[in-house]
């Protein structure tokens, strides 16, 4: 998975302590590799590599079944993420 297989649609602040830096994406990939266990883990994997392991500095929660909301917990690594995606 590469930042080509993602498309990012929105980023937004909602003022919560944690997590409060969202990010709205959308998987782009092929549907056999994008759905079930494996797409999950890939995408977790994806991001794990720039963030480190879920739930210290990021999140993730599916909204349907292509796209994601990515929770960061601060602004340096929302700037960081956008700026890949450019």
């Amino acid at each position: 998975m590469t930042f080509d297989d993602v498309k990012l649609i929105k980023h937004q602040f909602t003022g919560a302590k944690r997590f409060g830096y969202w990010v709205h994406f959308r998987d782009q990939r092929q549907s056999e590799k994008s759905n079930g266990r494996k797409g999950k883990l890939s995408i977790i994997r994806f991001v794990e590599e720039a963030f480190g392991p879920l739930g210290t500095r990021w999140q993730y929660q599916r909204f349907n079944t292509t796209e994601y909301i990515l929770k960061l917990n601060s602004e340096q690594d929302l700037i960081m993420l956008i700026l890949r995606f450019r």
